[in-house]
């Protein structure tokens, strides 16, 4: 029997759920300990202004911690200069106005720097149920209008698949990357926006064709 393979999609610009930051914090000392010292005291005003600002410790997570040599070049060699030390959080903030003040708190009070700033929807957001069922019925449209021109009708589904019938490298549902934010251009009052963020989901139906 024959049948058509078709790929329904579908897109919409959706308010996110939450906001995701990468926050880090850094030190340079003649010696390892003395580094770390200091990004420990950080570390500790860090989760004091997230403490502060309703965040729970369940809302952020270590990314790791780093300590090495502090090198330069001088006369055509490497020469230790000192020790760096740095550690890194990944926070997430769901009172969405509350992402300027977190930033602008942790930048000039402990004294982080700003890695990555993501806005992200939630896997139980409705829109994403909404997308796939609008990418369902654009495959019944495309099918349809492909059965038609070869004067054919169109029959039952026979599979239906979030991912490709005949695997590619495109992914099912994605969202639009959020661009890196420059730590050295944040000072004083930060104005953050979370926009919409743009949603786009694929469905790939495969329907049977009648004469």
């Amino acid at each position: 029997m024959a049948s058509v393979t078709v790929r329904g999609t579908a897109a919409a610009s959706v308010t996110p759920d939450r906001a995701e930051l990468s926050l880090e914090v850094s030190h340079r000392a003649m010696d390892a300990a003395g580094a770390l010292d200091h990004v420990a005291a950080h570390s500790q005003q860090l989760e004091d202004i997230l403490l502060r600002h309703g965040l729970g410790r369940d809302d952020w997570a270590t990314e790791g911690v780093q300590v090495g040599e502090d090198v330069e070049w001088r006369n055509n060699q490497q020469v230790r200069v000192g020790y760096v030390a740095s550690t890194a959080i990944t926070v997430t903030v769901r009172s969405l106005d509350l992402v300027g003040v977190v930033v602008r708190d942790t930048v000039t009070e402990a004294g982080a720097s700003v890695r990555r700033l993501s806005w992200r929807v939630d896997r139980d957001n409705p829109a994403r149920r909404a997308l796939l069922a609008d990418a369902a019925r654009d495959a019944r449209v495309r099918a349809t209008s492909y059965a038609e021109a070869l004067d054919l009708q169109l029959g039952e589904v026979e599979l239906i698949s979030e991912a490709p019938i005949n695997p590619e490298p495109n992914p099912m549902l994605r969202a639009a990357a959020a661009p890196m934010m420059d730590s050295a251009k944040i000072g004083g009052e930060v104005e953050v926006s979370a926009g919409l963020v743009e949603l786009s989901a694929d469905v790939h139906v495969r329907f049977a064709l009648l004469r």
